[in-house]
């Protein structure tokens, strides 16, 4: 998120859970009892679970707040603050019914309204939510979403219905069988209404402008909006506390991984990941109070080319990644074997935007393999088809800039990588690196502000559309700005009557949105994520989700 999320499909059955569960080692008087460690690597961006786009604000918001469903350690989703849900036999209608006696953490009832009422902003074209396309399959919710503005008797047609204070009603447009699992997403939690509308455009901006209704709330002060250090400590009004293992967990930005690192050597720290390769080379074999783990994310790295012709000062750039060839050309001039090997560790060359071990096909293929495209490294042909390209747009030279992350030494380490190895391979190509700050990569990406763009994203639920829905019509997340007629095509079966209930011909579907993807070079995926980490032996019950919310913290406690 962009990184997050998960779900099984028909057949599909859910892949990329670890369990950071009962690592073993026994228990040390300092550690007994104590609030685990833990920490990001970037500030959070947000509070407000219809507006957020990213994985470490998810994870307060994930752990904070919660949904009708809630996905267990066992990768499956189930009831949450609903006591049940159930499908109508066509799949058309569902039916939740809530825990009676929900509240919110200002002591006021959690009702059905509330999830109408979040329901409704988040499709709200007023809003602005990214994720509002997770709600598409909702009678209506593509006809209002469609709107330059929507009144509130718009709103009133969204298909979903509050039949009384603990009771929905939800109709879908067409079967979604994974729509348990979008139940259990942060863009379907409930929203209270007065409390949101009291704060306006400055809701979710600290923690003491957003309320909870989860496992946790923040401790005094909380997140400011602007420090990089806070407490979450359990929250009393949740209808299961019994199930929430530590009293308070604690947390902190850590921007360096070094620095990260050390933390951890010096017990500060619960669990540290290894990202790069100098730093799982330095540390694989400590083993103080330490145990190496793998973190396989279902996240792809992956490059977007502006294809809108707008949004950079240079119109021989624009001009250029408007033409196929040139893409085509960067594709192949891609050594992603060596950015794997030079600026990840334990990552694998990206053969799909899917990534591998996510999702299953019909006859239990990893779907990554299944649909696996010939994302080469041709040096060769790249460069005769740069010089076609540039011979089309009337061209001897093109400057691109490329845009990532300062909050990464892997983004950067790729990022010089790519300036020097495609500017060697395509003659007349000038790379400048645009490093900025995480939150404003994403923010430009969604202004289309940018040339090339190193993205990474990762699923929402463990099935190919989690992915593959992100460059539709109307999703917010194409950030390119391509149009692909035969992608296009691709998705539109694969979500609809009859492919969408048809696991071996949604497959079929899914694969051909791959190839259209690589067949017009509409984006250059690099890398699938799997991310090395040292964790404490004496933590027990940390759930790590390879999609959806990627840290679980509700049974999480030190061992005593």
């Amino acid at each position: 998120m962009k990184t997050w999320k998960k779900v099984g499909l028909g057949t599909v059955t859910l892949a990329s859970v670890a369990l950071l569960a009962a690592c073993g080692g026994g228990s040390s008087k300092s550690d007994a009892g104590r609030a685990p460690q833990l920490a990001i690597p970037t500030d959070i961006t947000t509070l407000d679970s219809t507006l957020n786009t990213d994985t470490y604000s998810n994870i307060f918001i994930g752990n904070t707040e919660e949904g009708a469903m809630r996905v267990n350690s066992d990768g499956k989703a189930v009831p949450a603050l609903a006591e049940s849900v159930t499908a109508s036999s066509d799949g058309l209608t569902y039916d939740i019914k809530l825990r009676s006696g929900l509240k919110w953490s200002n002591g006021t009832p959690l009702t059905a309204k509330d999830f109408v009422y979040a329901w409704q902003r988040a499709v709200n074209p007023a809003t602005g939510s990214q994720y509002a396309y997770l709600l598409g399959n909702i009678q209506n919710a593509n006809k209002i979403m469609g709107l330059k503005t929507a009144t509130q008797a718009d709103l009133d047609t969204l298909g979903v219905k509050a039949v009384s204070d603990t009771e929905l009603k939800v109709t879908l447009t067409q079967p979604t069988p994974y729509f348990d699992f979008l139940l259990a997403e942060s863009v379907y939690y409930p929203l209270n209404q007065q409390f949101v509308e009291k704060y306006g455009k400055e809701y979710g901006t600290s923690s003491d402008k957003t309320l909870y209704c989860g496992p946790f709330v923040f401790k005094g002060s909380g997140w400011t909006g602007t420090n990089e250090s806070f407490k979450l400590v359990k929250n009393k009004d949740y209808y299961d506390p019994s199930s929430v293992k530590s009293n308070e967990v604690d947390y902190q930005v850590v921007k360096n991984p070094t620095t990260a690192v050390q933390l951890f050597k010096q017990g500060k720290l619960d669990q540290v990941g290894l990202g790069t390769p100098d730093l799982y080379n330095a540390n694989k074999g400590y083993t103080k109070n330490a145990k190496l783990i793998s973190l396989k994310e279902s996240t792809t790295d992956y490059i977007e080319y502006n294809q809108t012709g707008k949004g950079t000062s240079n119109p021989t750039a624009a001009k250029a990644l408007q033409n196929q060839k040139i893409r085509e050309a960067l594709n192949l001039a891609t050594d992603r074997q060596s950015i794997v090997e030079n600026s990840t560790a334990g990552s694998s060359v990206a053969t799909g935007f899917t990534p591998a071990g996510m999702a299953k096909t019909s006859t239990g293929e990893d779907f990554a393999k299944y649909a696996a495209q010939p994302y080469t490294y041709d040096v060769a042909k790249a460069k005769t088809l740069w010089e076609e390209g540039l011979k089309e747009i009337g061209a001897t030279s093109v400057n691109l800039s490329y845009e990532t992350d300062a909050d990464s030494p892997t983004a950067k380490t790729q990022a010089d990588f790519l300036q020097t190895s495609l500017a060697k391979a395509l003659p007349g190509l000038t790379i400048t690196e645009k490093i900025v700050p995480f939150q404003q990569r994403l923010k430009d990406s969604a202004a289309h502000n940018f040339d090339m763009v190193n993205s990474l994203w990762g699923g929402d639920y463990a099935e190919p559309s989690t992915f593959l829905q992100l460059f539709a019509a109307g999703s917010g997340y194409n950030d390119g700005g391509f149009v692909n007629s035969a992608y296009q095509a691709a998705w539109t079966k694969a979500s609809t009557m009859p492919d969408v209930t048809n696991d071996a011909a949604r497959d079929a579907d899914y694969k051909a949105a791959e190839q259209a993807l690589y067949d017009q070079a509409s984006i250059n995926p690099i890398y699938f994520r799997t991310t090395p980490a040292l964790t404490n032996p004496n933590m027990t019950g940390l759930d790590f989700h390879g999609t959806g919310l990627s840290y679980d913290l509700k049974s999480v406690y030190i061992n005593k």
